[in-house]
């Protein structure tokens, strides 16, 4: 079969179910963008360090992903047959996925600059055309139904995308340019070669924190044992100090009061 049927050539294309729309369709807009956003993370892979190697599985199930969102936008909304669908988890799997690689990263408190190495500057240009993508699916829903696993799944792609673009960039030690702005000094950049986050001190602060939580606590329970003590040995004061007064007499100690 050839390449090329010239069906097109009068500036229309075809959805499934044989409907025949302008390309510059708000659905057929939506379709190629997200047709953009898969190619562009087809040009993050060709680029990606060995050291980052383990996002080409995760990448893979994207681009999966990509392919069924593009079938289901390429569905009319006046045909009801399900031709695909994404499977359970994956939007989940791509939240577990970010927070994997956020856990290697410093918390950012300031905007970055979209640069560093060509894995990280092709993610955050991904990042970029996914968020057009997300755009013209919105545009779309307003006019016509589509399944709402749609702009969310794309919504989370470009956080994912933000997050791979610094997450590769760590691991091939690009720089990281920090960008800020204020009414006195205008915008400001300040620059630094990109390192995975201090495990070990946050680990290390972690076990502090616990340790002087442990403290804490076993102050507070000291203190209400003594708490309790005192008022044991003040009823059993006045205990002793009723039977003398009746004139009576303690035989033998009296149990002291349970401090459980």
């Amino acid at each position: 079969m050839k390449i090329y049927t010239k069906t097109g050539d009068d500036g229309n294309t075809g959805l499934l179910g044989n409907v025949r729309v302008p390309k510059d369709s708000r659905r057929i807009e939506s379709c190629g963008a997200v047709d953009e956003t898969n190619a562009a993370l087809g040009v993050i892979l060709a680029h990606l360090p060995p050291a980052a190697q383990a996002a080409r599985a995760w990448m893979n199930g994207i681009q999966s992903d990509l392919l069924v969102i593009g079938t289901l936008l390429a569905t009319p909304a006046s045909d009801n047959k399900k031709r695909a669908d994404l499977p359970a988890g994956r939007l989940q799997a791509l939240e577990d996925q970010i927070d994997q690689m956020e856990a290697d990263l410093k918390p950012l408190d300031q905007f970055i600059l979209p640069q560093g190495t060509p894995a990280a500057a092709f993610a955050h240009f991904a990042r970029a055309i996914c968020r057009r993508a997300e755009r013209r699916v919105v545009a779309l829903s307003h006019e016509e139904r589509v399944d709402k696993i749609v702009p969310a799944y794309l919504n989370r792609l470009s956080d994912f995308l933000f997050v791979l673009a610094r997450w590769t960039n760590i691991h091939e030690g690009g720089p990281e340019t920090l960008w800020s702005y204020s009414d006195a000094e205008g915008a400001k950049t300040s620059s630094e070669t990109a390192r995975p986050a201090d495990r070990l001190g946050a680990t290390l602060k972690k076990l502090e924190t616990d340790k002087e939580n442990r403290k804490t606590l076993f102050e507070k329970t000291t203190s209400q044992i003594q708490k309790k003590k005192e008022i044991a040995d003040k009823l059993f004061r006045q205990n002793v100090d009723q039977i003398n007064k009746k004139g009576g007499k303690v035989e033998k100690p009296i149990r002291d009061v349970d401090l459980d």
